[in-house]
């Protein structure tokens, strides 16, 4: 029973994703394909995201003989209808498509950590509710600042010492200085001082249109780089660095800078891979797995195996052998996901992500505030980098940095800064609106 159940779900899962995407890839022109056509879409996604996360969570109750999985399948519809509402209290969203994304991909996280691990799926299911109160006790902040790039020297001090923070007492994992522990509750700082660094950033570009401007937020993100170098997270140092580098161009459409900055950036990574054995390490495993296959190269060549195991179908959820990869709750569920759910469904998953970067940058550049503009383009930006590094790491593309998966990897600090980063995209018109509409009054 249990093998026909997860036989027929293979087809059935695939053909929610399919029709998800496809509605995912029209409704990136959702500004020129019409309200009523677009609202049919996205009520279509609705629908399948519904019918997956069903589906998904019916075999693994079958499959495990855990009644758990339809309590936390109630609670998670309930979830996202919840969700829905507050938001659309909040205001009214600039994208219900980047909306239905979010959701989808927090689908993807609770089936596969409830396939690897019910407690972490639980975990991250409460993390999801805190994202949501943080983001809209976020919101409800900005929305009552009047010139938020003023604070953008705050931003940056806050930011900085976060960092240092960290770099001094915080915890070792995996050769880097990621989180600082407070008993059984660890954080990531680095996740949020992403948000407090583009405010920064978009704060000194917008205050400062000339060359100050540029200045300025270059030593600003010279300071966060060289401590995250200093704790070794050289992955987060790299999302940095890019963000800076695009987010200038954006601004200042130098094509002279952005090649200096590129320059600069090859030649740090040239550096940092001379300098810190854990890099060279990932290099080895990278450019040849299977002659360090027992040690280096373990990680890997498991994802690669899983990956190539489950083909272009997957072998169904709860058939496959994800639990061989190390850390793949975190760094590596793409694998897991490649694995049962198969090559069509993970490379639906990347289109997905493809269009939530194009989503996102699509509400920036029609914002009518450069301040905001700039905030949610260097978020896509951040977005974009993640999940190419995430995805790029478990396929062997490039070496793996250990950045997670937007809103599918397990962890609390990911998820919320991810969650506010939404959040702020998608009400960012109505922030920069109100405390118009107040100085006005």
């Amino acid at each position: 029973m249990v093998s026909v159940i997860t036989s027929f779900s293979r087809i059935t899962i695939l053909a929610y994703i399919i029709i998800f995407t496809i509605c995912d890839c029209i409704l990136v022109f959702e500004h020129r394909i019409g309200e009523a056509f677009g609202s049919i879409l996205t009520t279509i996604q609705s629908v399948m995201i519904v019918l997956f996360l069903v589906n998904s969570s019916v075999v693994l109750f079958y499959s495990k003989d855990d009644a758990s999985i339809l309590v936390l399948l109630t609670l998670q519809l309930l979830f996202f209808a919840v969700c829905s509402i507050v938001l659309n209290a909040l205001t009214v969203p600039a994208s219900k498509a980047l909306l239905n994304n979010i959701f989808l991909m927090l689908s993807f996280s609770y089936v596969m950590l409830e396939r690897l691990k019910m407690a972490r799926a639980i975990r991250q299911f409460v993390f999801t509710i805190i994202a949501l109160a943080v983001g809209c006790l976020v919101i409800y902040i900005l929305r009552r600042i009047t010139s938020i790039n003023k604070y953008m020297l705050i931003f940056a001090i806050v930011g900085i010492l976060s960092l240092l923070a960290v770099s001094l007492v915080g915890t070792t994992e995996y050769g880097a200085k990621l989180s600082l522990s407070f008993g059984a509750v660890s954080i990531q700082p680095s996740e949020f001082v992403k948000l407090s660094y583009l405010f920064f950033i978009s704060g000194c570009i917008v205050t400062w249109k000339d060359f100050r401007g540029f200045l300025i937020a270059g030593i600003g993100a010279a300071l966060h780089i060289l401590v995250l170098v200093y704790s070794k997270d050289l992955g987060t140092a790299l999302i940095f660095l890019v963000t800076y580098v695009f987010l200038i161009f954006i601004a200042y459409k130098n094509y002279v800078v952005l090649i200096m900055e590129l320059g600069i950036a090859t030649i740090g990574g040239i550096l940092a891979y001379s300098m810190f054995p854990h890099i060279r390490t990932r290099f080895l495993a990278w450019s040849d797995p299977l002659s360090v296959i027992d040690n280096q190269g373990y990680q890997i060549s498991q994802s690669l195996f899983a990956i190539g195991t489950g083909s272009w179908l997957g072998s169904g959820l709860n058939n496959g052998l994800p639990n061989k990869i190390p850390v793949v709750v975190k760094d590596f569920i793409f694998a897991a996901i490649s694995e049962e759910m198969g090559a069509v469904v993970a490379i639906c998953l990347i289109l997905i992500y493809m269009c939530t970067v194009i989503m996102i940058f699509n509400i920036s550049f029609n914002s009518t505030y450069s301040f905001y503009m700039l905030v949610n383009s260097g978020f896509a930006i951040i977005f974009a980098i993640q999940t190419i590094l995430n995805i790029g790491g478990v396929i062997k593309f490039i070496p793996s940095t250990g950045v997670t998966l937007p809103f599918i990897s397990y962890g609390g600090s990911s998820l919320l800064s991810m969650f506010i980063g939404s959040l702020i995209a998608e009400c960012s018109e109505e922030l920069w609106q109100l405390p118009v509409i107040r100085r006005r009054k």
